[in-house]
């Protein structure tokens, strides 16, 4: 099997659409495309270049139950009405009980692969489709072969890729879930491999897509995996999925009512904020959670810290931390309760590297308190940590 990755630096919106027409047109021109739609801009955007270059394709969400919930609203429900044309394939009831007590995370996400590459190859045996088609992207290519893009050429066999990924270990950050899997097609397709979060955003906005599209937060392919620290259980998954949409809710509200939109570009030219969201665990200051030293990935404890509120002095230690993987600053504690939450705020231009948003302290303490009006969490943490030293997410 092959694989096709136009890779091409972005200029204006414009000229970029304009050569991944041709680019889609050269390899799939009467063919028929299978393309993963997971909601996400990444994906989103592939589906509306394909559609664009007027390639047949089948669009396919695949809900494993694992999906966050947006405004109490579920996530196969904002994809259907965005693209009613997807077809949503729900595995919840085979894939669910497979993750549940899975604590490693490079296991995690194996599972996701797994799950998305049998599905995947099964629809595309039923459509009989030529290609597959995704919306793997620049970060996602670097962290994963340990490489810049152009190390790579425009076609690769997945034995070169392979190969290329075996002599680079030391730049292996993590693995993703779409890459290095053969699928019973000629190649597969990645218009968009060579863009970051920012150009796909101004894709989007020169289509006039919506705004609730075009600010929508990066979401990792392994979903709430990522973002359950330690075991997937059904309870944790539960509760995740409610803290998970009232801290992105409140933050998304918060920049609406003071920017007028969910996200703005700040001083230092980052997407403000990039990533939002709630990270859940048991005891999470006994849990060790992923780090980054010079370029390389570790596993270490975090470090919490209270007192007094000073972004400035609070980032410095966190980025010159020793010996721990992140630092979390103690927002709110309660006498009940099973689980700690940590906030995680941060901006980025790709996502190679972070910052964390600088939110007022009373509107952190508000989320907070919102969030422990749930009985199951009896702390909230907010995660000062830039990347490096921390990733952005936690697994």
């Amino acid at each position: 099997m092959l694989n096709h990755r136009l890779i091409s630096f972005f200029k204006n919106s414009e000229q970029f659409i304009n050569e991944a027409i041709k680019f889609l047109r050269k390899y799939a021109k009467d063919k028929k495309v299978f393309c993963a739609l997971s909601g996400g801009i990444d994906s989103s955007i592939t589906y509306l270049l394909l559609e664009r270059a007027n390639i047949e394709t089948i669009p396919v969400f695949i809900d494993h139950g694992l999906m966050r919930i947006i405004k109490e609203r579920e996530e196969r429900e904002y994809i259907k009405n965005l693209f009613p044309n997807v077809k949503v394939i729900d595995i919840r009831n085979e894939f669910l009980p497979k993750i549940y007590g899975v604590e490693d995370a490079e296991k995690k996400r194996k599972l996701f692969k797994d799950a998305y590459s049998h599905i995947i190859s099964k629809v595309i045996k039923e459509e009989d489709c030529d290609l597959l088609a995704d919306g793997t992207i620049l970060p996602d290519i670097e962290e994963s072969f340990g490489v810049r893009i152009n190390d790579l050429k425009e076609t690769m066999s997945l034995k070169e890729e392979q190969n290329l990924m075996e002599n680079h270990k030391d730049g292996f950050i993590k693995s993703q879930h779409n890459l290095a899997i053969e699928y019973d097609v000629e190649a597969t397709i990645q218009p968009v491999a060579s863009l970051t979060k920012d150009e796909i955003r101004e894709l989007l906005k020169y289509l006039d897509m919506p705004q609730e599209l075009i600010y929508r937060k990066a979401f990792p392919g392994p979903a709430l995996a990522t973002r359950i620290i330690g075991a997937v259980t059904e309870e944790n998954l539960s509760v995740e999925k409610k803290v998970h949409d009232i801290v992105e809710s409140f933050i998304e509200d918060y920049y609406i009512r003071k920017y007028g939109r969910p996200m703005i570009i700040n001083n230092l030219g980052e997407q403000e904020p990039f990533q939002v969201f709630a990270a859940i665990s048991e005891e999470i200051l006994d849990t060790k959670v992923t780090g980054m030293i010079e370029g390389k990935r570790t596993y270490e404890f975090p470090l919490a810290i209270k007192g007094k509120w000073d972004y400035d002095n609070l980032i410095t230690l966190a980025s010159t931390i020793k010996g721990f993987s992140r630092l979390l600053y103690e927002l709110e504690i309660s006498p009940n309760g099973k689980f700690d939450i940590a906030i995680r705020c941060i901006n980025s231009i790709d996502a190679r590297t972070a910052t964390v948003t600088n939110l007022p302290i009373l509107f952190l303490r508000k989320i907070a308190s919102k969030l422990l009006i749930l009985n199951e969490i009896k702390s909230v943490y907010y995660d000062i940590t830039p990347k490096p030293p921390g990733t952005i997410e936690y697994v």
